[in-house]
């Protein structure tokens, strides 16, 4: 393929890799989470590999440095921070290593293999005796140097073993807090395999490439410059991977910031009328400013984490109204719903059916009628402590809140709330 059209592949893969990767950086900002980090990260890095094996970069960089072939040593040394960052996000989602133990243990395991890595290649690009600059040509160019040999057998030997680690550990997955998010992640991951195997043709090749100069008449340039082609499809087949994934996560919070919205109505409820009538006993206004930002247009993460900070600020604020009555009636109506059922069980109630989040969404709605009818205050010895619910996992929280919102407007919810309306009706004083 001619250099000018490898040119402006590089540079086009190169700008968008690293454009997105900033824009996923920006987001760790306001969503701390070591898979969007590491995300951002790969993202960069990927682009940083494609803009150093662009020709004319290639030259400018050796130039530069005093060095020509510098970047044929940079591109495989961030091709295996990128695997690493891969391997890491695999093990964020194996169940039973994401304690921080486990993830030292794994640190302490495979960092050795990857600096061992990283720093035998750079002594022996160091010791090698290199010529003219030889951008994508750089196996073929320099077969014959014996540090160079050894230089691509430990590369291929690191990519080779951390690529097949990877895939092995990625074929059990699961994101807490998100199972439908690892059917979508199963689906990208044929892509994610295809572009791995790419990894592998380019390995292949580029081996090839070496073998037959060594031992030819001459260098087999084309055969190495062909090898890039490879890693070209493959950063394609993981960009698809990666954007269906994203859009898949971006229609789901979309999709829950949307349902909430009726929870987050439902617990702000008036703020001045609040506290007009309340005054500021029962705590300060909610912090954050309801409604989505032009950011939600890049990242609704940001707006769905300050929708849920607002709907724990106002259920907090509802607590001096948090009874028992309406938990315990929602579970008396569910138990006796489910004998009543043709499943006769639990099934009966539907598989959409929590029992958690509809005690939490019935204590809720009665709290928050209670607010607005200016009901009295709960006496602290009557009053629930702690919502139904609150001891969710914090990657948990999420699914738990969008769940509370569906059952805002079930039956027994209700139900339950309108029972509890009239046992505490009939219980205060005339």
């Amino acid at each position: 393929m001619p250099t000018g059209i490898i040119t402006v592949i590089n540079l086009v893969i190169a700008l968008s890799s690293i454009g997105l990767g900033i824009v996923k950086a920006l987001a760790v900002r306001h969503q701390r989470e070591w898979t969007l980090a590491l995300t951002a990260s790969v993202l960069i890095h990927a682009g940083l590999v494609f803009l150093l094996a662009t020709p004319a970069i290639y030259r400018a960089v050796g130039t530069a440095l005093r060095s020509p072939n510098i970047c044929a040593l940079l591109v495989p040394c961030i091709t295996l921070v990128c695997v690493a960052h891969a391997h890491a996000m695999s093990q964020l989602w194996q169940p039973e290593r994401r304690d921080a133990r486990a993830l030292r243990r794994t640190a302490l395991r495979w960092l050795p293999v990857y600096e061992g890595a990283l720093v035998t290649m750079a002594v022996l690009y160091a010791l090698a005796d290199l010529g003219p600059a030889a951008p994508l040509r750089f196996s073929a160019a320099y077969a014959h140097v014996p540090e160079v040999v050894a230089l691509h057998v430990v590369y291929w030997t690191a990519l080779i073993s951390t690529i097949v680690v990877t895939v092995r550990e990625c074929r059990s997955l699961s994101i807490p807090g998100r199972p439908d998010l690892v059917e979508d992640l199963k689906q990208s991951l044929r892509f994610f395999a295809l572009a791995l195997s790419l990894d592998l043709v380019n390995v292949a090749l580029n081996a090839a490439a070496l073998i037959g100069s060594a031992i030819g008449p001459r260098p087999l340039y084309g055969l190495a410059e062909s090898a890039w082609l490879a890693t070209i499809a493959s950063c394609i087949a993981a960009n698809i991977a990666l954007g269906a994934l994203v859009l898949r996560s971006h229609r789901a919070e979309r999709r829950d910031l949307h349902t909430l919205w009726s929870l987050h109505d439902l617990v702000v409820g008036d703020l001045r009328a609040d506290r007009g009538a309340a005054g500021e006993q029962h705590g300060p206004r909610v912090v954050l400013a309801p409604g989505q930002s032009w950011w939600s247009r890049f990242d609704t993460s940001l707006d769905l984490t300050s929708m849920m900070a607002e709907i724990h600020d106002a259920a907090g604020r509802l607590s001096p109204w948090w009874s028992p009555l309406p938990s315990l009636a929602a579970e008396r109506l569910a138990e006796e719903a489910a004998k009543d059922g043709p499943a006769g069980g639990s099934n009966s109630l539907g598989d959409d059916w929590d029992l958690t989040a509809a005690q939490a969404a019935a204590t809720l709605l009665f709290a928050a009628r209670g607010r607005d009818g200016a009901q009295p205050p709960i006496p602290t010895h009557l009053r629930v402590v702690r919502l139904p619910g609150a001891d969710t996992e914090p990657h948990a929280e999420r699914q738990h809140l969008v769940r509370v919102a569906r059952h805002l407007l079930h039956p027994i919810v209700t139900e339950a709330v309108t029972l509890a309306e009239e046992a505490q009706a009939t219980a205060s004083p005339s």
